[in-house]
């Protein structure tokens, strides 16, 4: 009997880790089902994605109509975690039920969350966007009926930022699950920090049929370009294009596409279009508003190679096994090869923990540089996803005098301690820059381009294997170019502008200026002022403006931004939401303290009647294997499961000394 319960014991040990491993895989029904609080399995809510896209210049506005359809006998509720550009400025929603169309409404958070809740509850149909993160988006659609459908319809207008003459779109269609990292004590404390909500982004199912109809997004795009592009391509999905002698008609071959990975638009402007300055303007009312892009001189003063102390960090969690681990590898092995004999570096590498290769950094030789490579390589990922430990060790490692200190950060970013992460950076920064290399179909780009902001750095994504080379090579082409930084922007006597960003970051080589303002009239010239680190200036003529559409909206969505980044710098709660509040309020735009609701009058389920809600999950990215969200991954269970089976063996064979 003893044995037998000991065995019992073991089998059930190993199906519950088989179990979590194979977690949110979906039965093989023939429908899309999922399980209820009592453990049956319901057919699902349908969930399909139109997204319409037009971009001219540096703006892009994105048009998102998200269906709801219920194929089940009951009143239904679906809330689902809409990935979005981090840069979006989300300014419109409307509820479309059948042919009609209501209007939603901005209203404070927990304002529009009543709303919402109550028109739910008094059976009326109802949808609520709420924001999570700055690029996580909840929709709650309420009392959809059996065999109806109803869409959210969102509009936004987003930033593109340029680099050397070539633009990249990233509509995210999901996202890789987030790590809840372990809590950090805080610098002069002995508690540590609470820790981040754990799965912000709701359920993520490990695949749905390929020909489903659910999960599928249908994409189209029109970039004016007024000329033709020297390039126009897609690392993620495969496209057609037709350029009309003013804009690009895009859309994707296999329309519609599986939302496992996010789609990726790259064009590259010819050499002859560049212009020093480009100015979009537009009129709200009274207010005027001005986006200007200035290119500084090509050649700048100095081309003067500093020494670089380069630290290469590669993510080796668990998010990152297979294609990922191999293209991240596959980076920092290209880093590696454009180190010079002047230069010093070191590798670390994290997960749950973390390791360096040398205890300091080392001369960039032969043979150091071939040591490290053979340590890349036989790097293998898994466990948890622990940012903080490496990149306090990275940061506070003693600086060389003479050398330049650079951090070439490697990972898909899923984590769900961003503000502590920057909150890092901003406290232990100095003098260091920070280059993020993000990896996979859906890197968390918002923590990736946020981090490389507040390090002074760039955000490079490596969105396959094949652009590895070109990819790294652009990143290089700024790590070793001088740099303009402190840089000021100076405007005529009697013009009045509120410009954002108020602090200018450095810029890097052939890297534009974008600066959102609102003036009370446009000036005829400007002057930008730096260090390279001689003195540096340059004036630039105000040429005839382009009228557009999302100026207004740009400019509101960088002042939120610069208000939400005092909470990194320790500023409280209540101090931003009253900076962010009145700017939102007043433009119309989704933030955290704003949110959309819609109702429609008439209800439509009785009170007696039951409502069934659903959260509509995302599915799992195409590169990402879907293993349990602790520090020990699929590797570290198994491991598990080994130990319990010698354990269980040795007791099995164990016989007391009087026997």
């Amino acid at each position: 009997m003893k044995t037998a319960f000991i065995w019992l014991v073991l089998l059930g040990a190993l199906a519950s880790l088989n179990a979590q491993a194979a977690a949110n895989d979906q039965p093989g029904t023939g429908s899309f089902l999922l399980r209820a609080d009592d453990g049956s399995w319901q057919p699902a809510l349908l969930l399909n994605t139109d997204m319409q896209v037009q971009i001219s210049g540096p703006v892009a506005e994105v048009q998102i109509r998200q269906s709801f359809s219920n194929p089940g006998g009951a009143f239904a509720e679906g809330r689902y975690v809409l990935p979005t550009s981090e840069n979006a400025a989300i300014h419109a929603m409307t509820l479309e039920i059948g042919e009609r169309r209501i209007n939603g409404q901005i209203q404070e958070r927990e304002q529009a969350r009543k709303t919402y809740q109550q028109a739910r509850d008094n059976g009326q149909q109802t949808g609520l966007v709420e924001q999570e993160r700055p690029n996580l988006f909840s929709t709650s659609v309420a009392n959809i009926g059996a065999g109806e459908t109803i869409s959210v319809i969102l509009s936004y207008t987003e930033l593109l930022q340029p680099d050397a003459g070539r633009y990249s779109l990233r509509l995210p269609l999901t996202m890789t699950p987030r790590y809840n990292a372990r809590p950090q004590p805080v610098d002069g404390q002995q508690q540590p920090v609470a820790a981040s909500d754990a799965r912000p982004e709701g359920p993520i199912v490990g695949s749905l049929w390929r020909d489903g109809p659910s999960h599928q997004a249908d994409i189209h795009i029109n970039l004016h370009s007024g000329f033709a592009l020297h390039e126009v391509s897609s690392p993620s999905h495969a496209i057609s294009s037709h350029f009309d002698g003013r804009q690009y008609r895009i859309q994707l071959q296999d329309n519609p596409v599986v939302m496992d990975r996010d789609f990726v638009l790259n064009w590259q402007l010819p050499s002859e279009a560049g212009n020093q300055v480009a100015v979009f303007t537009e009129q709200v009312g009274d207010d005027h508003y001005a986006l200007m892009m200035l290119s500084p001189a090509a050649e700048p003063v100095s081309r003067e190679r500093q020494p670089r102390e380069v630290f290469l960090i590669l993510d080796t969690s668990g998010s990152m096994q297979g294609e990922r681990i191999r293209q991240a590898r596959d980076s920092l092995i290209q880093a590696l090869g454009r180190l010079q004999p002047e230069d010093r570096f070191n590798v670390l590498e994290f997960n749950s923990e973390y390791s360096m290769l040398y205890r300091e950094p080392v001369n960039a030789t032969q043979d150091n540089l071939q040591e490290a490579r053979s340590w890349v390589a036989g790097l293998p990922a898994g466990g948890g996803t622990e940012m903080l430990p490496v990149l306090r060790e990275a940061l506070t490692q003693p600086n060389e005098p003479g050398y330049l200190r650079q951090l070439i950060f490697i990972t898909d970013g899923s984590v769900s301690n961003e503000r502590e992460v920057l909150q890092m950076i901003q406290q232990r920064l100095r003098q260091a820059r920070i280059f993020t290399v993000g990896i996979g179909a859906s890197p968390n780009s918002f923590l990736l381009r946020k981090a490389a902001e507040v390090g002074r750095g760039q955000f490079t994504s490596i969105d396959d294997r094949a652009g590895i080379e070109d990819a790294m090579e652009r990143l290089f082409e700024k790590l070793e170019s001088p740099v303009l930084t402190h840089l000021q922007l100076e405007l005529p006597e009697g013009i009045d502008a509120e410009i954002w960003p108020q602090k200018l970051p450095d810029l890097y080589s052939d890297q534009p200026l974008l600066i959102a303002m609102k003036l009370n009239q446009l000036p005829e010239k400007v002057a930008l002022h730096g260090r390279q680190p001689a003195p540096w200036e340059q004036h630039l003529h105000i040429p005839e403006p382009q009228q557009g559409n999302g100026i207004a909206r740009i400019w509101a969505r960088r002042k939120i931004e610069a208000a939400m980044d005092r909470l990194n710098e320790g500023a409280g709660e209540d101090e931003v939401r009253d900076l962010v509040l009145p700017v939102a309020l007043e433009h119309q735009l989704m933030s955290r303290f704003t949110s959309f609701v819609a109702v429609e009058e008439q209800p439509v389920r009785a009170a007696d009647e039951p409502l069934d809600s659903q959260r509509v999950p995302n599915l799992n990215p195409v590169d990402h294997r879907l293993y349990p969200q602790t520090s020990l991954g699929l590797t570290g269970l198994w491991a598990l499961a080994l130990a319990l089976m010698l354990a269980a063996i040795l007791v099995l064979n164990w016989k007391p000394r009087h026997a």
